[in-house]
């Protein structure tokens, strides 16, 4: 069962499927998107849906990360390098 991310767990961080839209804009959606013959700006549509990609896909990342951030997701990371931290004899702490 997931904890509670205010306790120091993991949580469910469902927002994270975002993630998912990147890989199929550009995977899914390139059978279609082929077929457009239509040139914006002088440039053929695939090429324009690429530019589109990227710049949806960094959005995403943005926002993914800024949930991350409201979540607390960085105590959990220093907790969990806390826990797995080796001294300067290569041993465990």
């Amino acid at each position: 069962m997931a904890q509670d991310p205010a306790t120091g767990g993991t949580g469910r961080h469902t927002y994270r499927w975002l993630l998912v839209v990147p890989f199929i804009w550009q995977a899914g959606l390139a059978p279609v998107v082929n077929g457009v013959s239509w040139s914006p700006f002088g440039l053929p549509f695939p090429m324009l849906w690429q530019l589109a990609g990227i710049v949806l896909t960094s959005v995403l990342i943005a926002v993914v990360f800024r949930l991350d951030w409201a979540h607390g997701v960085e105590r959990e990371e220093e907790a969990f390098i806390a826990a797995t931290q080796v001294s300067s004899r290569g041993e465990p702490r």
